[in-house]
Parts: structure tokens; C-alpha cells; sequence
């Protein structure tokens, strides 16, 4: 058997055993996903959960995963005292979820897009776009956030 035949046919035998599996894995996880109510127009964050709290100290950031609120997840900010800032992760360039803010920097981990913690993107990225921006009812340990 000449070796460009051999090939062949261990390429063709390595793709019909590794389909089967293939599909079985991407069908199960479609059957897992369970559906967003995009309709939820205001959530309750409490700021004393270990997952929000350090949303206490000034300066802080924390995302979310997807949640019924925001598909994409949300993006806090704690600004001052007595304000924090919450927008979707979604990125207006591409609409991947982009990162936290580090070093007053959020990040799209697939564009390089690169946004300041007022929502703003920073010059010369691929995106001009501002990142969609909620309203927030802080009060004491209890944050709203509304649509």
C-alpha cells in the first residue's frame, strides 16, 4: 500500500470513530440548557454574599455568569461609596462576554476590545461602542439593578 493511501484511510477510520462520540457529547449538552427569561427587568444583589462582597470595597469589580437578567452575564463596578455601576458583559463589537475590570480595564477576550469602568471603550480598539449601562438602587448592603 502506497503511504499517501495509508494515510487516507486512517484519516477517513479517525473521523468515523471519533463522530459518534462527537455528536453524542454536543447533543447532551444542548439537552442541559435551560431557558433565560429575558422579560426579568430588575434584579436584587445582596452585597454580603461571598460571591458580591467585595463590591464593598471601592474600586472593586465582579461578573456574573448568564443570568435571567442578562444572557451575558453582568459587569460590576463599586465607583464610590455610594455608587455602583453595572453593565452587561456583552461586547458591542462581538457580543462575547468580556472580562472583569482589572487595573480600571475590562478586556473582550476575543477582539481585544478594551473598556474603562464608566462603560467607555479606550481609543484605537475595535469597537466604538459604549458597554450597555443599567441603573443601580444601592442602598446599605442591598443593590438593584434595574433595566
Amino acid at each position: 500500500m502506497q503511504r499517501r493511501n495509508f494515510i487516507k484511510q486512517i484519516c477517513r477510520a479517525s473521523i468515523v470513530c471519533a463522530a459518534p462520540p462527537s455528536i453524542i457529547s454536543l447533543q447532551s449538552c444542548s439537552d442541559n440548557t435551560t431557558p433565560i427569561d429575558e422579560n426579568i427587568n430588575e434584579i436584587t444583589i445582596d452585597l454580603e454574599n461571598s460571591q458580591y462582597k467585595k463590591l464593598n470595597i471601592v474600586g472593586q469589580s465582579v461578573v456574573t455568569g448568564s443570568i435571567d437578567f442578562d444572557r451575558s452575564g453582568l459587569l460590576l463596578f463599586r465607583k464610590s461609596q455610594l455608587e455602583l455601576l453595572a453593565y452587561s458583559r456583552s461586547c458591542p463589537h462581538a457580543g462575547t462576554s468580556i472580562n472583569n475590570f482589572l487595573n480600571g480595564t475590562a478586556v473582550c477576550p476575543n477582539h481585544g476590545a478594551k473598556f474603562k469602568t464608566n462603560g467607555t471603550p479606550v481609543p484605537g480598539g475595535p469597537t466604538n461602542a459604549s458597554l450597555k449601562q443599567y441603573i443601580v438602587d444601592l442602598d446599605d448592603s442591598t443593590a438593584t439593578i434595574f433595566k
